[in-house]
């Protein structure tokens, strides 16, 4: 506790009869990252430190009755974040795990700040090992204040009093972790705290049932689309059909006039009706007669738009340009060059819960209510529309229904807009903001359209010899407070062949390519398409060297021993070294993101005109695994959302406008044309949690299109594989 000018009564707070448990650093601790390297590297970081100046970090809470509520400062997307962290929690506490429960921590940098964002932020798969240290701590530390209350009150030694699921035993006696809350606020913190060893685990390392599983199949937990408070008014906004397009002239008086209609207002995104329901603003907005301006706009078809990311590559310099070696010379020497040029294209993220927030702002105080994913800056960004001091705007983060990026804007535009909406609305009731689907599909803030061009030399005994790989496009950070081009932008290069091969000569470039579409992170940063362009580019390679794939692969995996561990467990569990089944023909796929390396084999049958997904084996290193159950199902689900947006997801634009805007034309990947089985095998591991949530999207689509092109599919060059239009 070494500087804090306070007492411990400030320390250990009091809240109603129960103890409210907080942990503060004995000293500001500069950031901490994957030791494989963080996603959003370190040129998007602030070089200070984690400041120390706030009193509490409020990580837990035990009531009377033995409940113990774990604050969370990450978002829940679905992933299972919330269960995870609590688990931490519990397995120190020795808790009874069917009387833990989860909810949103306030807004405080200082208190609730992403070690490796140095802001109150959930991305990158970080949950876990961002939160690994201190919330096992705040459970020791706890744990070590109830006994030590426990012993104090029956007069025998700490060491004779046991725990274990929230009871406390010492011969005859029993009692629960809610009996001695109060008592344990009375208690002196320790400075230091022993943690269990891996041996003395009981839910960590095990399959564990999940805390938000009894709410999700009531109907119970609430998300930020769900609920009301009292008299509140619903919104919606007209926007702009056409990205960059300004608004010239509105005729709202049709729309004021209809029933249920409280206001209509302009704001910067388009104009928003306020209404008693959400229908009532839905039949108002479509009586609104409005003109826009496309001089600003993007009027380009997605078609025109890679067209000109191709002649980005061959007209201008590039943003970033990294040399290896001399890849120009070895290439003019290589006995076989292989080509490739890949299109990816915007896609939306098509999370299940549409952007919606509630809020309220009655003049000097706002609160929100929403599934917020950064935190720091939504609550900056509220309190500078409204010209409130950020201490004035309260964020009550409740569960996602989904995100896969969006929310994670750094324009935080479905927050700015609705900051923007209470500002213009004066109103002295609640406002909630729904967006439709259509609305939230076509209000663009996709994964950005990329253009690859890829060349590989082998040498006579199919060796690499060089590879020169250049993609064009738009990077999600041009609205960022983190430096611009010229730097390493992982946002578009993070998971590409040259960084995560081993070869002594290679180039990578990248060329800025502007648009007015606007785009953001998408599940797993760049490698959503990086890794798909690798994996299938040196399928091509083994094809052409007349090598195994697999074995291809390891030869260049040198510097990559946890890569090189999964694909050797995947191929060993597939049967990768006996010939398939007759009729089936297998593909394979490894990549690292995230900190964790997943490798999958994709075993098809049929035609590629016709032809399932039979099995789909996974080896997963992702360190620990917390809840290998959670893992199993982040791997089984991320395969699906890969193998949808590779070989069925696309974003058209017309004249600048989204083509589709909801599941009718935005094609996802149907039930029976997932894989029939999808097998996942954990490496063990002594290593810290990494991420999770987006690693197992990646492998599954190269995997299935490199069995698809072994079957005699012509290579692919766009995507969708199977376009739609």
């Amino acid at each position: 506790m070494t500087g804090l000018a306070t007492s411990r009564r400030a320390f250990v707070v009091m809240a109603g009869s129960g103890l409210l448990l907080g942990l503060v650093p004995k000293t500001s601790r500069a950031r901490e990252v994957h030791r494989q390297g963080h996603p959003f590297g370190e040129s998007l970081f602030r070089a200070d430190q984690v400041p120390g100046d706030e009193l509490v970090r409020r990580f837990l809470e035990i009531a009377p009755d033995g409940a113990v509520t774990v604050f969370s400062k990450h978002l829940d997307m679905g992933q299972g974040t919330w269960s995870g962290l609590a688990s931490l929690v519990a397995e120190e506490l020795d808790a009874d795990w069917t009387k833990v429960r989860v909810t949103g921590a306030p807004v405080s940098d200082t208190a609730y700040a992403n070690h490796m964002f140095q802001r109150q932020a959930t991305g990158g798969s970080t949950s876990l090992a961002n939160s690994w240290d201190e919330l096992r701590r705040a459970g020791a530390v706890a744990r070590a204040m109830v006994l030590a209350a426990a012993a104090r009150s029956w007069g025998v030694p700490v060491e004779t009093i046991s725990l274990r699921d929230g009871v406390l035993t010492h011969g005859a006696r029993r009692a629960t972790l809610g009996d001695f809350a109060r008592a344990a606020g009375d208690e002196e913190v320790p400075e230091e705290v022993a943690l269990k060893p891996r041996s003395a685990w009981r839910l960590l390392g095990r399959d564990t049932p999940r805390t938000d599983m009894p709410g999700k199949v009531t109907g119970q937990t609430k998300y930020g689309i769900d609920g009301a408070w009292d008299d509140m008014r619903h919104a919606v906004v007209a926007r702009t059909p056409r990205f960059g397009a300004r608004l010239l002239h509105a005729d709202t008086r049709a729309a004021r006039a209809m029933p249920g209609v409280e206001a209509v207002v302009e704001i910067p995104s388009g104009i928003a009706v306020i209404a008693r329901t959400t229908w009532h603003a839905l039949r108002a907005r479509d009586a609104l007669t409005l003109t826009w301006s496309d001089e600003e706009g993007e009027t380009r078809s997605d078609a025109q738009i890679a067209r000109d990311h191709r002649a980005a590559m061959d007209r201008q310099a590039p943003s970033w340009d990294d040399v290896r070696g001399d890849p120009a010379a070895m290439l003019a020497r290589a006995a076989t060059r292989v080509e490739a040029e890949f299109t990816f294209p915007y896609l939306a993220h098509a999370a299940m819960e549409p952007l919606a927030l509630l809020g309220r702002f009655d003049g000097t105080r706002c609160k929100l209510r929403g599934g917020f994913q950064t935190q720091t800056d939504n609550r900056a960004q509220v309190a500078a529309i409204l010209g409130i001091e950020a201490k004035a705007v309260e964020l009550e983060t409740v569960p996602a229904g989904g995100s896969f990026g969006r929310r994670a804007g750094f324009t935080g535009d479905w927050v700015v807009e609705f900051a923007q909406l209470l500002k213009a609305a004066r109103a002295s009731y609640p406002i909630k903001l729904t967006w439709t689907r259509e609305d939230d599909m076509r209000g663009g803030h996709y994964r950005p359209l990329m253009v690859y061009a890829m060349q590989g030399g082998l040498d006579a005994q199919g060796r690499l010899l060089a590879l020169d790989m250049r993609l064009a496009g738009q990077s999600v950070t041009g609205n960022t407070p983190y430096p611009k081009p010229p730097y390493r932008d992982i946002t578009v290069l993070e998971g590409n062949f040259h960084d995560l091969y081993d070869h002594p000569h290679s180039r990578l470039r990248f060329f800025h390519a502007g648009a007015a579409v606007p785009v953001v992170t998408y599940r797993s940063i760049s490698n959503n398409h990086t890794g798909v362009a690798k994996e299938i580019f040196v399928d091509r390679l083994a094809r052409a060297a007349g090598a195994d794939p697999v074995a291809f692969r390891l030869a260049l995996l040198g510097a990559e021993p946890r890569q090189a561990q999964v694909l050797r467990v995947a191929a060993k569990a597939a049967g990768w070294d006996t010939p398939p089944p007759r009729g089936i023909t297998r593909g394979v796929a490894v990549h690292r993101s995230e900190g964790s390396c997943v490798a999958q084999v994709a075993e098809l049958s049929g035609s590629p005109e016709d032809f399932r997904i039979e099995r789909i084996v996974s080896a997963v290193d992702c360190g620990l695994a917390v809840n290998p159950d959670t893992v199993r199902a982040q791997v089984e689900g991320g395969t699906g959302f890969g193998l949808s947006s590779a070989l069925y997801g696309e974003i058209n634009l017309d004249h600048g406008a989204a083509r589709q805007g909801n599941f009718d034309g935005y094609r996802l990947l149907r039930m029976n044309e997932m894989p029939r089985r999808i097998e996942v095998h954990m490496v063990e591991s002594a290593e810290r949690p990494s991420g999770i949530g987006e690693p197992g999207s990646v492998p599954g689509a190269p995997a299935v299109i490199n069995a698809l092109e072994r079957m005699g599919m012509a290579p692919v060059t766009r995507f969708p594989v199977f376009a739609s239009a």
